[in-house]
């Protein structure tokens, strides 16, 4: 009788150990070192260079299955500002959980926002924000970060795999800070949706000519700012963007990546005197990029990228614009180990020209490292943990 008790004891504990090691959570880390030397020259002559470390980054990750078909994750990240930001010396940029399904996305806490659709191929994601990303309106522009994350609240649907529907919610940060906006308040000032087609990224290697599509509108609810809203209670903002595989050739792979961002803005502002009134003023800009991938028995070795971007302002009376070039090349030097190189040239005419200058070069010589990794893989994920920040040759 003492060994029938003990062959169900040992039975019953071989049943459950599996069960067990299904609920111990999957662990991402993801690094992404980033360092370049900068040299600027402006229309003056004037030359400085910085050694800038600022991008630099750690994700952790902690990913669940859960019931009925359902996975949870966890991400916090932080990553080191731009040497002239207010932000301190480290930023919290991502700190959200998620729970999804196959089509069903729900993600809340701090994260990207929807000011862009696509990613460009530059040294930083903020290397031209102005035409890249739709601009805060509520932020007075001493740091990069306020037009990128954000407290968010974002549901999204995705049919077949590659085709997203999403809404979103958004707080951004509002600055400076008033009795009214306190640095506590994360009520919504934003609202938006998008509708995109994208090819899976399981599926790239195949090379569709259309690789990506899509559609973006964002309301800025300008009455919950706490500041002035003498021009009006909203103002809307529409991206339209596209990714276009010019030549199917595993080996040496071309694309054109653009993107149209038109700040309907007030129309009663016909002079910009501060940032805050450059960002809530008519524009139109577009930015598109040309890229060349080299990659050898599907090892990426070398990428080289020409950008260029024009954003006008129609309603100025001062006629103003402003024109950025950017090229660059990155090469391997070993696994997940970039070196590279980018030459930047910016040129502002009429009202921008007074606050920013008539023009600025930049040279960069930059080393990227990344790590991406997973203990305890419990399933497969539509995206990895380093997808969460800008990359770099793919």
């Amino acid at each position: 009788m003492t060994n029938l008790k003990m062959n169900w004891i040992v039975l019953l504990l071989i049943s459950v150990t599996p069960a067990l090691a299904q609920v111990n959570p999957g662990i991402q880390l993801g690094v992404r070192g980033l360092t370049s030397m900068n040299t600027d020259v402006t229309a003056d002559q004037t030359t400085s260079a910085v050694n800038d470390f600022s991008d630099t980054g750690v994700l952790l990750g902690f990913r669940q299955k859960l019931y009925n078909q359902y996975r949870g994750q966890f991400v916090i990240g932080f990553q080191f500002p731009d040497a002239d930001s207010d932000l301190g010396q480290v930023f919290f940029h991502q700190t959200f959980l998620k729970v999804e399904n196959k089509s069903n996305i729900l993600k809340l806490g701090r994260s990207r926002v929807q000011s862009t659709l696509i990613e460009f191929p530059t040294l930083r994601d903020d290397d031209a924000l102005a035409f890249t990303d739709v601009l805060n309106p509520f932020s007075s522009g001493e740091n990069t970060e306020d037009n990128q994350f954000g407290n968010v609240l974002e549901l999204a649907h995705v049919h077949h795999q590659r085709y997203w529907v999403r809404i979103h919610g958004e707080h951004f940060t509002q600055t400076p800070i008033t009795p009214v906006t306190s640095e506590t308040d994360f009520s919504l000032n934003a609202l938006g949706f998008s509708l995109e087609y994208r090819v899976p990224r399981t599926e790239l290697w195949n090379r569709p000519v259309l690789q990506q599509i899509g559609f973006g509108y964002n309301n800025y609810l300008m009455n919950k700012s706490g500041l002035s809203t003498d021009h009006g209670n909203k103002m809307e903002n529409i991206i339209l963007s596209t990714i276009v595989n010019l030549r199917r050739d595993p080996v040496h792979f071309w694309d054109l990546r653009s993107q149209i961002i038109t700040n309907r803005g007030f129309n009663d502002i016909t002079e910009v005197n501060s940032y805050m009134e450059l960002t809530r003023a008519h524009s139109i800009g577009s930015f598109t990029s040309l890229r060349y991938i080299y990659r050898k028995l599907e090892r990426p070795t070398v990428q080289l990228s020409l950008s260029g971007g024009i954003k006008t302002y129609p309603d100025l009376v001062n006629t103003s614009r402003q024109v950025q070039l950017i090229g660059n090349i990155f090469y391997r030097l070993g696994e997940n180990f970039d070196a590279g190189i980018q030459l930047q040239y910016q040129d502002y005419t009429g009202d921008l020209a007074t606050l920013f200058g008539n023009s600025e070069t930049r040279i960069q010589f930059a080393l990227i490292y990344s790590i991406d990794q997973m203990w305890n893989n419990q399933f497969d994920d539509r995206e990895s943990l380093l997808n969460l920040e800008h990359g770099y040759i793919p």
